[in-house]
């Protein structure tokens, strides 16, 4: 009985973990840390570790939100994104992957992250004209950020930064080549594995892909 109890208390604890749209893996340059209390610039910094962690979890949108990329395939120029809108009263989890290096040196890294909810949007653009990270930090908070920084995010090119989502909508894997001030992707999932259904009502996607 005892057993059979402990078992099923496994099983609650594996169905509770599973919904809150967390970090389940990481390869390569990722590393897995708790959420850190500073993520401005030339504070959280290495020229070999790309630090990860989850932000805020199910938790629904007071008011819409804009990505960048959904569909799965490559992203290696700013023509490949797309605009995302992921509407008011979806129920979210948020994701962070940073790789900022000591003094701004040059560093390059390779890696993934894999998810236990599907991908509903990632956000790789902070250009003057669409604030797209910082329009998005309250999913992080209470970690601080640099806010009003035009290079903050990505800058896609065949020879320096890329992403790929893969098949399975729940893994995203990276190359970053940095300098200054680094490169910076937020990733939003669905919180209840399977709940693709979240996508229909909640995520309308402009798809200007080249690639599937």
């Amino acid at each position: 009985m005892n057993s059979l109890m402990a078992l099923s208390c496994a099983l609650a604890a594996g169905l509770a973990a599973g919904a809150s749209g967390s970090i389940v893996g990481v390869g390569g340059a990722s590393t897995l840390i708790a959420r850190p209390a500073d993520a401005q610039l030339n504070t959280l910094t290495s020229s070999t570790q790309v630090f990860v962690w989850d932000e805020s979890q199910s938790v629904v949108l007071a008011d819409g939100i804009r990505a960048n990329a959904v569909l799965p395939g490559l992203y290696d120029a700013e023509a490949d994104l797309a605009t995302v809108n992921i509407a008011r009263g979806t129920t979210v989890s948020s994701h962070y992957i940073h790789f900022d290096s000591p003094n701004s040196t040059s560093a390059q890294a390779e890696g993934l992250v894999r998810f236990d909810g599907d991908i509903l949007g990632v956000i790789v653009v902070n250009s003057a004209a669409a604030r797209r990270l910082d329009n998005t930090d309250f999913l992080g908070a209470p970690t601080l950020f640099t806010k009003n920084e035009n290079a903050r995010g990505l800058e896609l090119a065949a020879n320096s930064d890329r992403f790929e989502i893969g098949s399975d909508r729940r893994t995203l894997r990276y190359r970053f080549v940095i300098t200054s001030p680094g490169d910076f992707v937020r990733v939003i999932t669905v919180p209840t594995p399977g709940s693709m259904a979240l996508m229909g009502m909640g995520a309308v996607v402009a798809v200007r892909r080249r690639r599937g």
